[in-house]
Formats: structure tokens, sequence, C-alpha cells
């Protein structure tokens, strides 16, 4: 891949009703033959919640509890479940299916992505692990909705603690797969924002978290910067996939939105949930 051209997009912080559309439009551009592959880096101006494709609503979330701390959500263009989003540097990368080492099906993809992640957090002293065993099964009654209370293939951690949870979308001609790489989590918040069926499984939720992830700061010892993060990761896809980068500025907000996310309502209250289309 040494001659490939690469994109950096570097966003910044933007607001939940831009993150998802612009992946989707990311996507949708790639598949077209529009854009090269492309890595976006960015955070998020206020805490969001989003959803897998799949999830509904009202079965995940605590509609009255979302509405009372103005918390939007947004629904992912990837699987999983579902996710807080706030104190992280996110990226996304989209890429035609048919360019090495990407052609070799949805796990080499993770597996290609993972080692750039890897190699980025190096740059920062920290000494990251690739999950290599299958998710255990949960039942209905144990399985929670909250995407970094599992752990799956390819995924990050750090002394057996989850710090990077991703997801992918292929389509015909290309592929999608975005992620957090959490610097500070809030537990608290998030599972108070979560449907259960009692209190003690709300608890026992946020104590499997509290166990089994970790943030950046926590694991430096010291606050990090999302440009500091981003410069990191940014320098290991390059080690990773070589190829001619664009020029890229961190400071500035290379951003034109093309996609706009239609507003649906978790019940009568008006209240902006945020849906991509």
């Amino acid at each position: 891949m040494s001659h490939v051209e690469w994109h950096l997009n570097y966003d910044g912080l933007r607001p939940v009703e831009e993150n998802m559309a612009e992946d989707s439009a990311l996507l949708a551009d790639c598949e077209q033959g529009l854009i090269p592959p492309t890595l976006r880096l960015y955070g998020w101006s206020e805490p969001a919640i989003s959803l897998g494709y799949s999830q509904k609503v009202e079965a995940e979330l605590d509609g009255e509890r979302c509405r009372e701390l103005a918390i939007a959500v947004v629904r992912r263009p990837t699987g999983g479940r579902a996710l807080l989003h706030y104190n992280e540097l996110t990226y996304a990368v989209v890429a035609p299916i048919t360019l090495a080492p990407f052609n070799r099906g949805l796990k080499a993809t993770f597996g290609a992505i993972s080692e750039a992640l890897l190699s980025g957090l190096k740059c920062l002293g920290v000494q990251g692990d690739l999950n290599t065993r299958k998710e255990r099964s949960a039942s209905r009654f144990t399985r929670s909705p909250a995407c970094f209370a599992s752990l799956n293939h390819c995924e990050i951690t750090v002394d057996g603690k989850k710090l990077v949870g991703s997801a992918q979308k292929r389509t015909a001609k290309a592929f999608l797969q975005h992620g957090s790489v959490i610097i500070e989590s809030d537990h608290e918040l998030f599972t108070s924002l979560l449907q259960f069926d009692d209190e003690r499984q709300r608890s026992e939720t946020r104590q499997r978290l509290l166990d089994a992830t970790t943030g950046l700061n926590r694991v430096c010892g010291r606050e990090l910067s999302l440009e500091e993060i981003g410069f990191a990761l940014l320098e290991g896809f390059q080690k990773t996939f070589g190829g001619v980068w664009d020029q890229y500025n961190m400071g500035y907000m290379d951003f034109h939105p093309r996609t706009k996310t239609k507003t649906i309502h978790f019940n009568k209250h008006h209240h902006p949930y945020q849906a991509v289309r």
C-alpha cells in the first residue's frame, strides 16, 4: 500500500447530529469512488448516546432520563450496542473493499485497523493488546445494552480492560469501520440512561463496566488532549499502511456537512433524538 493515496479528515469537536451523518456520507462517497481511503478523527461537543442500527430505542433507553439531561441520541450505520460518547476520540476509516489488506474480509480488516491503532497507542507509551477470543454468549437475561460491557474479536485492551471498541459495515464496494478510543468514562451517567428490568441489573452493569474498561488518562497517568491522541493515531496509521497522505493540519476543521439527520421522537414529548437516514 506504499503508493496508495490517503486522506485525513480531522474534525475536532462536532455536534452530535453531524458525527454519524458524516461517517455515513464518507462511506457513500467511497462506495461511489469519489474519495480515496480516508481516516477521520473527531470528538463530541456534548454528551450523546449512539445505538447500533438494529437496537430499539424504547427497549434500550430510559427516555425520561435522556430528556431530563438533554442527552441526544443517534443511530450508528454499524451494529453493536449502546455507547455514551463524550470524553473520547472517535476514529472512522473508509476504503474500497478491493484494497489490500481490506480485501480479505471483515475480520482481516478489523485486524489490520487494530494493528494501526495499537501502533498509534505505542506513540503515547501505551502497550495495548489485541483480543483474539470470541465473545462469550450471554442469555437475554444477562446481556447488557452497553457496548463496552462486552469484548469482541480484534478489540483493544490494556491489562485486560477494554480501551477501544469498534464496529464495521461493508457494502458492495466499500467499508466503514469506526470506534471509540476512551479518554475517560462516566459509567454512573451512562447506566442511568439505559433501560433495565430492575436496579440490581443496573448496578451489576455499572460494576461490570468499571471492572472491564479503562481510559487513556488512567492508563497514561495524566490528562491527554484530543490533538495529542489524534497525532499518535495518525502516526500509527501511517506506519501501518504507508501510502501518500494529503497535506493536513490538526488545528484545521476540515468539515463540510453534506448530509442532514432527521429528527425522531421517543414519544409525544419533543426531545431531539437524532437518527441517520
